[in-house]
């Protein structure tokens, strides 16, 4: 591994350590000024939902890899693309999260298994390690655990193939009347059957079972039991109550 990719990979410990620690959340800043000049860049974010602020509509955020661009995009789509419309998003931090929870906005947590979320991330970041990936996950769900009743969570399945639903609860949670219905010239941009044709299918599938394979390898069997169990903690607050 290069220097650079150490370096970006303590960067992200560091990240970790502080957004999931209240006591240090004041030193987010810096973060949340990289991130600013990151979105100026971006052509789907903006610079005023790089941070975590009232006029915010909604905050969309959750561990990387657990659908997050797609929810950010989809949701962006069904509001039209109004400029009135802020959403906060890719925060991937407890700090954020929460804070967006004591200003009463309207939060929608993504949730996705341990081994999915981890390997996307992976896949994206190849400078992150399995292990300390796993350990990063169970730290960001345990921190927004208790917070889970002034948020919307949802799993993977749902996020990616029934966003409208997902839409219709954070309504019915926060009293918000955010549209449900994609533009007609957007279905096949979101739509899980026009998203994908079989060879995609087939080859998303071969990938999966080699990121399992390397994931299984490359973890302990501790750092999977205790990020599988607050996966399951979560869920069963989430979806079981």
């Amino acid at each position: 591994m290069s220097l650079y990719s150490r370096l970006r990979a303590v960067s992200l410990e560091v990240r970790y350590q502080i957004s999931c620690r209240e006591a240090l959340w004041p030193l987010m800043k810096p973060y949340s000024m990289t991130r600013t000049r990151r979105f100026m860049r971006s052509e789907e974010a903006r610079p005023e939902e790089a941070r975590v602020h009232r006029g915010l509509s909604i905050v969309v955020d959750g561990f990387p890899g657990s659908a997050n661009s797609f929810a950010m995009r989809a949701f962006r789509a069904m509001q039209g693309e109004s400029p009135a419309c802020l959403i906060g998003n890719h925060y991937h931090s407890p700090a954020e999260t929460i804070r967006a929870t004591a200003l009463d906005i309207p939060v929608l947590l993504t949730l996705r298994r341990p081994l999915d979320s981890v390997g996307s991330m992976v896949r994206r970041w190849p400078f992150v390690p399995f292990n300390a990936a796993l350990r990063w996950y169970a730290m960001f769900y345990e921190a927004v655990e208790p917070h889970l009743g002034k948020m919307v969570v949802s799993d993977f399945e749902t996020t990616t193939g029934r966003f409208a639903s997902v839409v219709g609860a954070v309504n019915d949670q926060f009293g918000t009347d955010f549209r449900t219905i994609l533009p007609e010239d957007r279905m096949e941009e979101f739509e899980p059957r026009l998203r994908q044709d079989e060879h995609e299918q087939v080859r998303r599938r071969e990938q999966a079972a080699s990121m399992r394979e390397r994931f299984m390898e490359a973890t302990s069997q501790n750092r999977r039991e205790t990020a599988d169990r607050v996966y399951e903690r979560v869920c069963m607050r989430a979806f079981d109550s």
